[in-house]
C-alpha cells in the first residue's frame, strides 16, 4: 500500500481550516465547485469533475475539530483505484495558525493515477491555504456546472 502524505503552515486558526474542508462552502471555494457535503459523520461527500463525468463519494467516518478522516466508496463514477482510500486531515495549532498534516491513504498501486493525484492535492493543499486564511482563491476544478443544491 502507497500513501500520499503533504504537511503546510496556515495562518489561521484550526476552527477556520476546519469549516474549509468539511462545509461545501468552504470545499466549493478551493477543491470543486462541484459537490455536496454535509459536516457530519455518516454523510457520504460527492465531488463531481469533468462536467459530472467523474465523480468521488466519501463517507464522512471521523470529525472533530482536530482529525477527519473520509473513505472513498463506490458509485457509478468512481474511479476503482480510489475505492477504500481514506484522506485524513489531521489539525494542530501552531502559535495563532495551524499546521496541516493531510494523507490520502491506502493506495494499492503507485501505478495508475497515484502520481497525478500526488501533484494535484499539493496543489489544493496551497489553495486551501489561501481560503483558510481568507484570501481570494478559486477552487481548482473551477469550470464545473453547480448543482441545484448550490
Amino acid at each position: 500500500m502507497a500513501d500520499i502524505l503533504h504537511q503546510i503552515p496556515i495562518a489561521a486558526a484550526p476552527k477556520r481550516v476546519l469549516v474549509a474542508i468539511t462545509t461545501q462552502g468552504g470545499l466549493r471555494k478551493w477543491w470543486t465547485a462541484d459537490c455536496e457535503a454535509k459536516p457530519e459523520v455518516g454523510a457520504v461527500d460527492v465531488f463531481r469533475f469533468e462536467d459530472g463525468a467523474v465523480e468521488f463519494r466519501f463517507q464522512v467516518d471521523e470529525q472533530t475539530p482536530s482529525h477527519v478522516a473520509w473513505t472513498c466508496v463506490e458509485g457509478p463514477k468512481v474511479p476503482p483505484e480510489w475505492v477504500g482510500t481514506r484522506v485524513v486531515f489531521d489539525l494542530s495549532p501552531d502559535g495563532t495558525g495551524t499546521v496541516l498534516r493531510f494523507g490520502h491513504l491506502g493506495w494499492r498501486s503507485v501505478d495508475g493515477g497515484y502520481a497525478q493525484c500526488n501533484t494535484v492535492w499539493g496543489e489544493l493543499m496551497h489553495r486551501l491555504r489561501t481560503q483558510a486564511e481568507g484570501k481570494p482563491t478559486e477552487p481548482y476544478f473551477a469550470g464545473q456546472t453547480q448543482t441545484a443544491t448550490s
